[in-house]
Parts: C-alpha cells; sequence; structure tokens
C-alpha cells in the first residue's frame, strides 16, 4: 500500500468512521448530574431549604378562606381542607443506562459502504479483508489471524496482503468505472 494514495487515505477515514459510529448519549461520566446542576446554580441546597419551608398548605387554606365567604376567616383549619391527591413518582436515585446513537457513516464516505456491499456479494473474503484491515489496529498478522477465524479457513500472512493487493485494485476499477 502507498502511504500517500487518496484510495487508501478515504479507507482509513472510512474506518475511524466505522469504529467510531456509535456515540453514547452521555459521554462525561466522570462528573455527576448533580455537580454539573450545583456549578451552574451555586447554593441550590440552601435556597431549596427556604422554599420548601413555606410549603404547608396554609396559602391554599387563605384563598379557600377568602372564597368562603365567612367573615373574619383568614385561614381554614386543616381538618377542613381536603388534601390534594397526587401520584408518588418518586423513584430511587439510579443512573439511566446510556443510549448509544448511530452517527452513521459521513455523506463523502457513503460511497465506500455501496462499494464494501457489493464487494461483499462478490469476494465476500476480500470485503472482510478490507473491513478488517481499515477498522482494526493491530499488525497484519493478527488480522489475518482474525479474518481467517471469522472467515472459518486458513489464511496466511502473504494471501492476506495478497487479496488486500486485489481488494484495492478493485476499489480503484470501481471508481474508474
Amino acid at each position: 500500500m502507498r502511504n500517500n494514495d487518496p484510495l487508501t487515505e478515504q479507507l482509513r477515514r472510512w474506518g475511524h468512521a466505522q469504529v467510531n459510529r456509535f456515540a453514547l448519549s452521555r459521554a462525561d461520566r466522570s462528573v455527576h448530574v448533580l455537580d454539573k446542576v450545583r456549578d451552574h446554580a451555586p447554593l441550590t441546597r440552601e435556597r431549596a431549604a427556604r422554599e420548601l419551608v413555606g410549603r404547608d398548605g396554609a396559602e391554599r387554606r387563605r384563598f379557600m378562606a377568602a372564597r368562603s365567604g365567612v367573615q373574619g376567616m383568614s385561614m381554614l383549619p386543616m381538618w377542613a381542607v381536603t388534601p390534594i391527591r397526587s401520584a408518588n413518582d418518586a423513584d430511587h436515585p439510579h443512573d439511566n443506562p446510556e443510549i448509544a446513537v448511530d452517527t452513521g457513516t459521513p455523506d463523502e464516505l457513503r460511497w465506500v459502504d455501496r462499494a464494501m456491499a457489493s464487494m461483499h456479494r462478490q469476494y465476500p473474503l476480500r470485503a472482510l479483508i478490507v473491513r478488517t484491515e481499515f477498522t482494526v489496529s493491530a499488525s497484519q498478522l493478527v488480522k489475518a489471524r482474525m479474518v481467517a477465524e471469522q472467515y472459518g479457513g486458513a489464511l496466511t500472512l502473504r494471501q492476506y496482503r495478497y487479496e488486500l493487493a486485489k481488494s484495492l485494485d478493485w476499489f480503484r476499477g470501481s471508481i474508474a468505472a
């Protein structure tokens, strides 16, 4: 393979895009979500404690007393007020699983996906070799062993390199056509 070959460079970019295709929705797990909130709103705990002190239903009882029409009643007693029903939607704190988002293949490299699909129909071993060559970071000997294991046959390093060269020639021919 030539180092400054534009085809090889595009295949390397395609391989990088394939390896990094699925991005996690929450990439930064080193900082907890609540720590981020505290950064944006300092003194959140103290502010919440101050706001929760007045939440005993007194405002609602004053409102109902004013609308009751009884003279001199500023607040209804607790026994006279029906509690507001609500669903208990509280849950134990837990981390939701991260979701893998398919970022897809860049538009300028989609031709490689189409060519790989065509190559896979015609030459499945060569397609497997190209995919392994440009998506796996290892020596060619290790890649040859991986392909042989996936393909279910024997494959030497020399055969691997020969089939890779034939595959690149096939790509060049498909580009020219």
